[in-house]
């Protein structure tokens, strides 16, 4: 499969696809402990026994890359087959090609041809890129909140603030998800929703939480920092604070039956960017 002219997707599963699948992790994340990377022994082992590693090669070298095993959910009569997508990365000098979308739309046709009809994996509810494509651009919910999901980690990306992650559903076969494997561009109107944070700017143009209250009516939108990386760096109390209040607020709305689906950004009067998840009411 072609993502673009000079980037070819493809499965992998041979030893030099998953050393080199070793190599990338480190370079994406930045992995200073070698505890955080999957190696190539798993690797080889998990895609040659129902896992899927897919591998984005540009002349020759590995660029990108989607990787999960197969996984269940539930007990009894009601436990169910998944595919359980573990990591995603795209190192820097590819990110322009939309590689994560294409990624995941080819780990989605394999795992259909396996006969799994749901993938779940997670994500930091704060990165506001990720929950573009997670929600708005594949088509996946979250109803999920996990605490510290990771523990403590030492990567560039992640370390400084709390691991929470949202788990996301994505349920291959459903209208949402095929209307989007159609048209990668795809995007919901995004309608009225009542504010759960009220916004305000510290003196040195960094956004905080001024005031918050439960959502309440059918939609809710739930902002976001719009870049939690650049946040983090100029003010990590700041980010942790961001943390610890969405972490309140999204695990109180789950509770009360809402599910985030879809994601906005946008620019403010004063030329802030900002982004924001819509949440709703009911079932999927």
């Amino acid at each position: 499969m072609q993502a673009t002219n000079d980037i070819e997707l493809r499965i992998c599963k041979t030893w030099d696809e998953c050393v080199q699948c070793e190599e990338a992790q480190k370079q994406i994340w930045e992995m200073p402990d070698f505890r955080d990377v999957v190696p190539a022994s798993f690797l080889v082992t998990a895609a040659k026994n129902g896992g899927i590693l897919i591998g984005a090669f540009q002349h020759g070298a590995m660029v990108g890359f989607a990787f999960g095993v197969l996984g269940s959910e539930g007990t009894g009569a009601a436990r169910r087959l998944k595919h359980t997508s573990h990591m995603l990365g795209v190192l820097p000098q590819a990110r322009a090609h939309g590689l994560g979308a294409h990624l995941k739309w080819l780990q989605r046709q394999v795992a259909l041809e396996q006969g799994l009809d749901l993938m779940t994996w997670t994500y930091d509810p704060l990165q506001a890129v990720n929950a573009q494509l997670n929600l708005t651009r594949l088509g996946a919910i979250a109803r999920r909140y996990l605490r510290d999901a990771y523990g403590e980690m030492t990567d560039a990306l992640n370390t400084g603030i709390a691991s929470d992650r949202f788990e996301v559903e994505w349920f291959l076969k459903h209208e949402r998800v095929s209307a989007r494997a159609r048209a990668l561009d795809l995007t919901e109107t995004f309608p009225e929703a009542a504010a759960v944070f009220e916004i305000d700017w510290t003196a040195q143009g960094l956004p905080y939480i001024a005031a918050a209250q439960l959502p309440t009516e059918e939609r809710a939108r739930v902002e976001i920092p719009a870049d939690l990386n650049q946040l983090k760096a100029r003010d990590r109390a700041l980010a942790a604070e961001w943390r610890a209040q969405t972490r309140v607020m999204f695990e109180r709305a789950f509770a009360a039956g809402y599910i985030a689906y879809n994601v906005s950004h946008w620019r403010d009067a004063s030329g802030h960017a900002r982004a924001a998840y819509l949440l709703r009411r009911g079932d999927f």
